[in-house]
């Protein structure tokens, strides 16, 4: 069954270079010419231009947001238990995508980031030790960020990119930090865990 559906997407695009493949911009420069061709090529998809419609652009810092327009067809179909749910997306004329590999690629980029902002925490953990003689001592994250932010760690980190909290636990000793993953559930094997000391 497929459905021709318009829908209307917030998208904050981040001004970055990275996963994208973009140059950076200033925010002050994010014009609604420009957002559409971010847009119609996000992810390599390659929307003609004219298939996105910019309905606003607003700034604030280093980030804008983009509320569009974009055509898209939705194919859903029937599980066993006689449930619809969506199962392919194409947005303008381009081929079926399965939205259950688009989803498992978007956990795994998610991960991939996850584990870089954990390495960069326990980086700081060593820095904080070799000065400090230990770890700091707590039981959450965002206790440790408080210790350890600006001296050690120049950016506040206290979510994942799931938007749950890091966990952490630390002793002068030893430590670990965790992203529940995307199940969004503790000790499950989507977890991502990197621990230090002894």
């Amino acid at each position: 069954m497929s459905k021709r559906i318009t829908f209307v997407v917030a998208l904050a695009i981040l001004i970055f270079t990275g996963a994208l493949g973009l140059r950076t911009y200033a925010a002050g420069d994010l014009s609604p010419k420009e957002a559409r061709r971010l847009i119609a090529r996000l992810a390599g998809i390659e929307l003609p231009s004219d298939a996105v419609r910019i309905k606003e652009v607003s700034t604030m810092g280093n980030s804008a947001t983009a509320v569009a327009q974009v055509e898209t067809a939705f194919r859903f179909d029937k599980s066993g238990d006689g449930k619809w749910r969506v199962a392919e997306i194409r947005t303008g004329d381009r081929r079926w995508e399965d939205v259950d590999t688009l989803v498992k690629a978007l956990n795994s980029e998610k991960t991939s980031r996850a584990r870089a902002e954990l390495e960069l925490i326990a980086s700081a953990l060593e820095t904080f030790k070799r000065e400090r003689g230990g770890y700091p001592e707590a039981k959450t994250e965002a206790a440790l960020i408080d210790s350890l932010n600006p001296r050690f760690l120049k950016r506040v980190i206290r979510a994942d990119p799931w938007h749950q909290p890091y966990e952490y636990e630390g002793t002068r000793t030893a430590f670990v930090l965790r992203s529940i993953g995307a199940d969004e559930k503790a000790n499950t094997p989507d977890d991502v865990t990197i621990s230090g000391g002894h």
